[in-house]
């Protein structure tokens, strides 16, 4: 009997030493040191393969956003570059930069914008942008430039050349140079018209075209003389539109290497997995579905439904489809970085608790552009056409292009939307009255056209 208690111990004796592990290194959680903006100018969700688009135009980006917290109804605040970039950079609501005095387009000096805040805080700001409104320096587009404020270096040198690789060029020099932490604004004008590629670029959509030449071109402003400057008229059919849908998604296509090239770049100098990544454009794009071509009219789904993913080190991916607004952007960056933002009177709100999973509120996403303000819920979109005092109603999940009105007093959805709509209004009016609101609106788009911005 002691023998086999003997043995017994013997082999609780091995089996706990078996047990004991060799000390284990620590495991480094993901920390957050960087933050990017990739903002890339004119892309429509609904034209992505991440947003379900039956064309493959954007596979580098599905592969990020499977690593992403993607929004699936993610709102820009305006239809046109300004004041949206105004608005995403500052969480504030456009109203307040179509009051700026004329050939004014940069964000005002009483509104804080993020480079300000991370700049403030001893983050290293750069920008690297193509647009020829987003810019320091004045530009045909923007007399006073005006959007500098806040950022050590502000790189223009690829404004108007409008292949992304140029961008990246800079970008990968300014990585060579840049300290941590760090603040980067990178603003790409893919697929802004004219919708054109590399010459050694392989098309995927788009085939032979026998039609207007400035269509074969990819330039649709002649259209838009057409309609809004009573240019020449155009007997412009199906297929013209087509061919600039099919050039407009191979942009699309061509951008996706350029930022699989980013991410490549960002990964090799090992900054991928402690950099928050936020790829968000400023508004659509039009293809006469209302009326209208390119953007900066309306807020129609096909301009101001914009892409929205976030890549947050130590977050797993996911998908979100609570409406949001790209003024929302700004908090949530401050949010994740502990930088309390009371005192800089936001207008957004984080998405954290969202992302966290704390949270599913009903929220509301609003936009504005010339005579049209908006509010939806993810689901069911309200415009008000103020000039004219008429509403429509669109069901975005059974008719994401918005083409069948479904507005009836009696709705269920209108309550609520119009209330929302309603507070949004009051609460802007308080700064500017509709009327106001309106001829600011017009004025500022008046300045855009003689600029040659818009037709």
């Amino acid at each position: 009997m002691r023998n086999a208690l003997a043995g017994l111990s013997l082999v609780a004796l091995i089996a706990a030493i078996g047990c004991v592990r060799p000390p284990q290194p620590e495991v480094e959680e993901p920390v957050l040191r960087n933050v990017i903006i990739v903002l890339v100018d004119t892309l429509r969700a609904d034209h992505m393969s991440t947003y379900g688009y039956d064309r493959r135009t954007s596979p580098a980006i599905d592969r990020f956003a499977d690593g992403a917290v993607v929004f699936e109804h993610a709102r820009s605040q305006a239809a046109c570059t300004f004041p949206s970039v105004n608005s995403l950079l500052t969480s504030r609501y456009p109203d307040v930069f179509a009051r700026q005095g004329e050939r004014q387009f940069g964000i005002p000096a009483e509104y804080p914008a993020i480079a300000e805040i991370l700049d403030d805080r001893g983050y290293y700001t750069v920008a690297v942008s193509q647009s020829p409104v987003v810019r320091n320096k004045p530009s045909k587009h923007n007399p006073n430039g005006g959007f500098g404020r806040g950022f050590d270096r502000f790189v223009e040198g690829c404004v108007w050349r409008r292949h992304g690789a140029c961008l990246n060029r800079k970008i990968f020099r300014e990585l060579e140079l840049i300290e941590r932490p760090f603040f980067l604004y990178l603003h790409y004008m893919e697929p802004h018209a004219p919708y054109t590629h590399p010459p050694d670029y392989p098309l995927k959509f788009t085939g032979e075209y026998d039609g207007f030449d400035f269509i074969r071109d990819g330039k649709p402003k002649p259209i838009g003389n057409m309609i809004y400057d009573d240019g020449p008229v155009y007997d412009i059919t199906d297929r013209d539109i087509q061919h600039l849908v099919d050039l407009y998604d191979d942009e699309i296509r061509y951008f996706d290497a350029v930022f699989n090239r980013l991410v490549k770049r960002l990964e090799k100098r090992g900054l991928h997995e402690e950099t928050m990544i936020v790829f968000a454009s400023d508004h659509g794009e039009e293809f006469l579905e209302h009326g209208h071509i390119t953007h900066c009219r309306g807020v129609w789904n096909t301009v101001t439904h914009v892409p929205l993913m976030i890549k947050i080190p130590g977050v797993a991916g996911r998908r979100i489809g609570t409406a949001v607004e790209n003024l929302d952007i700004v908090p949530t960056i401050l949010d994740y970085l502990a930088i309390d933002d009371e005192e800089f009177g936001l207008e957004g709100k984080s998405l954290r608790p969202l992302i966290d999973g704390r949270e599913e509120p009903t929220l509301f996403a609003f936009a504005k552009q010339t005579e049209y303000r908006s509010v939806d819920n993810g689901r069911f979109h309200l415009i008000l056409d103020a000039k004219n005092d008429r509403f429509t109603l669109f069901d975005s999940g059974t008719d994401p292009l918005e083409q069948h009105d479904l507005f009836d007093p009696a709705h269920p959805e209108l309550g609520p939307l119009k209330t929302a709509l309603d507070g949004w209004l009051e609460m802007t009016g308080r700064r500017l009255s509709l009327r106001q609101s309106l001829a600011a609106d017009k004025a500022k788009e008046e300045e855009l056209r003689a600029l040659g911005y818009i037709e």
